[in-house]
């Protein structure tokens, strides 16, 4: 869970210079998310262990771990706008839930050594549960209007063009506006 919180941590600040269009804001981003889901899935039986890598139920670990790391690799692709985004956040939505309640059924049955096994996978799948369905439901056009909040021209034009890449005009029109507004920055008439 340590790890967990520095990685949340990380990805906060990278998410707020991402929406802020500060530095390095996407590479923290990839770094925490990208991280964790490498962690979740193949480390899952060791990540989610206490000290004791016998002091859980290991086959929940390992199928938690897969469906968590698809719910932290869909956040990850709808916050870089990489395709492949919504596949995974939809195979995480419906997954997580069913984990959820899967461990707390067996959390009820479990011995007074495993429940803090339990209680932590519980916190950490419920988390991830809410996250998956919020960037689930808001629409990337969402993120793009935040992000580009302060340039709703260049905000449409991503939108155009992320709503449809073979679209070559939308492209154009997004590459001639970066490149008009760049030349205006440099000559001083946009501050």
């Amino acid at each position: 869970m340590k790890t967990e919180k520095i990685v949340a941590v990380i990805f906060l600040v990278g998410l707020l210079f991402k929406l802020m269009l500060w530095p390095f804001g996407g590479v923290l981003v990839v770094i925490s998310l990208g991280g964790i889901g490498m962690m979740y899935f193949p480390g899952a039986f060791y990540f989610f262990s206490d000290k004791s890598i016998s002091r859980q139920n290991i086959a929940l670990s390992i199928i938690s771990g897969l469906f968590l790391a698809f719910v932290v690799l869909g956040i990850l692709f709808k916050l870089q706008y990489w395709p492949g985004s919504h596949l995974y956040l939809l195979i995480g939505t419906y997954t997580s839930p069913v984990l959820l309640i899967i461990t707390y059924i067996l959390k009820s049955k479990a011995t007074e050594e495993l429940k803090r096994y339990y209680n932590s996978m519980l916190l950490r799948i419920g988390v991830l549960t809410l996250l998956s369905l919020l960037f689930f439901l808001t629409p990337t056009s969402t993120i793009l209007k935040i992000q580009y909040r302060h340039d709703p021209e260049l905000a449409r034009l991503k939108i155009l063009h992320y709503s449809d890449h073979a679209n070559m005009e939308y492209k154009k029109q997004h590459d001639d506006y970066i490149r008009k507004r760049d030349s205006l920055r440099t000559i001083g008439e946009i501050k």
